[in-house]
């Protein structure tokens, strides 16, 4: 499994083969030569017998490497978004680092929030500035906010929309915690059900769904309070997805029969 390998990385890596198949011509990113012709032609070497040549995409295909998003000449990340404009905001994505577990304060879960994809941004924040402030404030979420979320992630045109509203929805979840917002929480743990499915099918996220998505549910889980200082996270499967059993329910039990203690 290349998540073994690489783990969060190595999900935002996969995303590219699809993307270029989705959003550029097919003719030069069928293959990791194509691409790497296209990308570092420069450094093949045609020879009596055969090619010399980095293989650097070879790697990337195949989950043995993953591109480091450093300042450089040989930035794939640049080199892909230089000829492949909008391929960089995928691996860039505020996405991976929730999923890798770095911290965010409430300035910053909006900041990320402000740099998805400009459908999303204009459902999640007001139109217009407060007076004395430079930039809309981010718009309450309820219920409203919601279905025009789930309709984004399941109609958009653009396959960028979709994604991010997958990822707005993991950055709420965040939020919710940051805040200890159960009320949002509960809207967004609805909101994560309700575009799995679409998604799932999207043309762009199908190929790595199966790996993905195991990696984003733990941080979209449902809040149950035991008591009023005791919370239980809970996961839910979706129809024709495996998951390992999930214990909350039988911790929970166990805690109200012991008049909220831990087991």
């Amino acid at each position: 499994m290349l998540a073994r390998v690489h783990g969060v990385d190595s999900r935002a890596r996969d995303l590219w083969p699809p993307i270029f198949r989705h959003d550029c011509n097919s003719s030069i990113t069928k293959n990791a030569y194509a691409i790497e012709m296209r990308l570092d032609g420069d450094l093949v070497r045609k020879r009596d017998v055969d090619v010399a040549r980095p293989r650097k995409w070879d790697g990337y295909k195949k989950g043995k490497k993953v591109p480091y998003d450093k300042p450089g000449p040989r930035n794939s990340i640049a080199q892909a978004e230089a000829v492949f404009p909008g391929t960089a905001r995928w691996f860039r994505s505020p996405l991976w680092s929730v999923l890798r577990g770095d911290e965010f304060n409430q300035i910053q879960i909006k900041e990320a929030l402000r740099s998805l994809d400009p459908v999303v941004v204009s459902l999640l924040f007001e139109s217009e500035p407060s007076q004395y402030e430079d930039q809309p404030r981010l718009a309450p979420f309820d219920h409203g906010s919601r279905r025009l979320l789930t309709t984004i992630a399941d109609k958009s045109p653009s396959a960028a929309a979709r994604f991010d509203a997958l990822v707005a929805v993991v950055l709420l979840a965040k939020l919710s915690e940051v805040i200890s917002s159960p009320e949002l929480r509960e809207l967004i743990v609805q909101t994560f059900a309700e575009i799995q499915e679409p998604l799932r099918k999207s043309p762009v996220l199908s190929e790595v769904y199966p790996e993905l998505f195991p990696l984003i549910r733990p941080h979209c889980r449902a809040w149950i309070h035991a008591t009023t200082t005791q919370r239980m996270d809970v996961s839910f499967a979706i129809e024709g997805e495996a998951l390992k059993p999930n214990e909350a329910f039988s911790q929970l039990h166990a805690m109200l029969v012991n008049g909220g203690d831990k087991p």
